[in-house]
């Protein structure tokens, strides 16, 4: 049996809005993709009158991206009606396959 590993070339961790919490040395997501040899680097983009959502979608076609990888987060019917989501506008905007977990 032959099993195909397939790395990807570069990977971008996106921070939008207020940075990311300083993580203790070593347990952060960038130090562990390093470790495993992935070639990744951090962006941090203001969150900008669009929405986050528009800056995902304007980031990664910037960047060429293959797929995005994010949290899927879920609230309240009546919020969710009025405000609109992230992660709803992702799916359904987005011009890349999105891989979210919950």
């Amino acid at each position: 049996m032959t099993i195909l590993e397939e790395r990807p070339r570069k990977v971008t961790i996106l921070s939008v809005g207020a940075s990311l919490p300083k993580m203790p040395e070593g347990t952060d997501i960038v130090t562990h993709l390093r470790r495993h040899g992935v070639d990744v680097e951090q962006v941090e983009r203001p969150k900008g009158k669009n929405g986050i959502a528009d800056v995902i979608q304007r980031t990664a076609a910037e960047l060429g991206a293959k797929l995005i990888v994010m949290g899927a987060y879920e609230h309240s019917k009546f919020s969710q009606d009025l405000f609109g989501g992230v992660t709803h506008e992702v799916i359904r905007s987005s011009q890349v396959p999105v891989f979210m977990s919950h």
